[in-house]
């Protein structure tokens, strides 16, 4: 038993800096396609990444739902086999993949003068990987609730080498953005490959009841839209009130905002299957959740704390002295993203114990962000004030509910 939790901290640690390395080197592929193309067709890539961030939120639920039920299963005593889940849920992202795909193209086609588009072959070349993506997103959900951190691990560093390699030489050779396009077509149908790999066992396993998975499905699709409208709709919205430069210059500052983001994902990544496990096992999960939310505020408080000392030196190191007219407002993009990573750790914890509120009011502050910012968009400083407000009246919240939880009952 000691030798099995020494190996999980051991390959959670591994992980969480396997990650540090992923995030660094996607953020090296976008702070570099800033300097190479300039604001305005950088503009364009950020439009393509703020399009695969709202689908992963998509593919995430594909991703939970099978580390949730794997790591049920993995719970019982003897542990039950996931073969059967993962066949059931691939034959629904591949449905959903190419349902994805077929109404993105469409859309972008009809709405490619509202975002000022001057190609629509990037993103149609974005809509064939759907179906590579959901399938993928399964696996690692595989692997997830097994808390086989280290295999997942290494799913995220072939998508970012296979991207980082691509995407640096085909916009070398001239391709630009359709070249961006390409290079993370080629990483996603690549880590799919990897994951099948590493999920290939072919284990007898009785049916799975897909009534319920389903049931799970759908309330983690619903919270993955609330977060779909609050890390994305910033981005759509500018992009389509500000002109081309303007919103390359808001994709810069929107970039870094959200290293607070993705820095500290991977802790939310570690604690969904770990409080599952220990629910089941009849034991406390509520220390595993302070752990958790004391680790991403503090980090959340360091990069915060140095987008505030250092911005002009953050902006022009990261892209430039083209984009420093956004320094100032660094740090308080950093603030609202800090207050939504600390909301996350509420959602996340609360949604795998069955307990559904959470959901809904972070579902509900997503529609407000859009409604507020269509009204109020007069400015970046504006747009970016709108979020802190909205994001500081989630986490309040969230902090009511989980003091009040179990009077509740929801």
């Amino acid at each position: 038993m000691a030798e099995s939790k020494k190996s999980l901290v051991a390959d959670g640690t591994f992980l969480f800096f396997s990650t540090l390395v992923v995030n660094a080197g996607n953020y090296l592929i976008n702070l570099l396609l800033g300097r190479w193309l300039g604001p305005a067709d950088f503009s364009e890539v950020s439009l393509l990444v703020t399009f695969l961030l709202m689908i992963s939120f998509f593919a995430l639920a594909f991703q939970l739902t099978a580390a949730k039920f794997t790591a049920t299963y993995e719970a019982l005593n003897p542990p039950k086999s996931s073969f059967q889940l993962m066949i059931f849920l691939n034959q629904k992202a591949i449905k959903a993949g190419i349902a994805i795909a077929v109404v993105f193209i469409l859309l972008l086609y009809i709405s490619k003068h509202y975002f000022h588009l001057e190609s629509v072959i990037p993103y149609i070349i974005f809509g064939v990987s759907m179906p590579f993506y959901l399938l993928m997103s399964v696996n690692r959900g595989i692997l997830q609730g097994k808390l086989s951190y280290k295999n997942l691990a290494m799913t995220y560093q072939s998508e970012m080498w296979v991207r980082l390699i691509f995407t640096f030489l085909l916009v070398y050779i001239g391709l630009r953005v359709n070249g961006v396009a390409i290079a993370l077509l080629l990483s996603l149908v690549a880590t799919w490959y990897v994951s099948k790999i590493f999920t290939s066992s072919k284990e007898d396993s009785e049916p799975v009841d897909t009534k319920t998975i389903m049931s799970f499905f759908k309330v983690v699709l619903v919270y993955e839209c609330s977060q779909i409208l609050i890390n994305n709709s910033d981005v759509v919205l500018v992009k389509h009130f500000f002109e081309p430069t303007e919103a390359g210059l808001y994709a810069a500052l929107a970039l870094v905002g959200r290293i607070v983001y993705f820095g500290t994902w991977t802790i939310v990544t570690l604690l969904f299957p770990m409080v599952i496990k220990l629910e089941k096992e009849g034991k406390n999960t509520l220390p595993l959740f302070f752990g958790g939310l004391g680790t991403v505020m503090t980090i959340a408080a360091i990069i915060t704390g140095v987008c505030f000392l250092f911005p002009e030196l953050v902006i022009n190191i990261l892209f430039g002295a083209e984009y420093l007219s956004v320094a100032p407002l660094l740090w308080k993009y950093a603030i609202a993203t800090s207050l939504f990573a600390g909301s996350n750790v509420f959602v996340y914890y609360h949604m795998s114990l069955d307990r559904h509120l959470p959901i809904y009011l972070s579902i509900g502050f997503g529609v407000l962000q859009i409604v507020f910012l269509y009204i109020f968009h007069a400015n970046f400083e504006q747009v970016i004030m709108v979020q802190i407000a909205l994001m500081a009246a989630l986490i309040i919240l969230m902090i009511l509910y989980q003091l009040m939880y179990k009077r509740l009952k929801i």
